[in-house]
């Protein structure tokens, strides 16, 4: 499947189901992501299950971040996975990152050039 950037930026849509609902969200796929992270205030509304805290490490250093078990569906394939819950500044382009825990399940190829990404099975 071949998806066109979406304002510059390598962005594919995917849903985040919990126990109260679903919601469907734009994520900047981030190969430098280990897992991907997701508002937390949806993690909230959805009823995600809480489990724990973890630290990371940042370009700005380390921090501790909220963990939640989810499934989100990803190119019409189901993942159940342990996201991060953060909710990113009021700035920032991007509320949703689908990291490599859903990334290496797949061929990705970004091709800056013509602002499009390849996902292949």
């Amino acid at each position: 499947m071949r998806i066109t950037y979406k304002g510059d930026m390598p962005i594919a849509r995917i849903t985040v189901k919990g126990p109260r609902g679903e919601r469907e969200c734009d994520g900047y796929l981030d190969t430098g992501a280990r897992r991907t992270l997701i508002p937390e205030k949806d993690a909230v509304e959805l009823g995600l299950p809480y489990a724990g805290d973890t630290q990371i490490i940042t370009g700005s250093g380390k921090d501790t971040i909220r963990v939640y078990r989810a499934t989100v569906t990803f190119f019409e394939k189901d993942f159940s996975i342990l996201v991060f819950g953060r909710d990113l500044p009021e700035q920032a382009t991007v509320k949703t990152i689908v990291g490599r825990d859903i990334l290496d399940n797949y061929e990705v190829c970004f091709d800056g050039k013509a602002k499009e990404i390849e996902i292949l099975p």
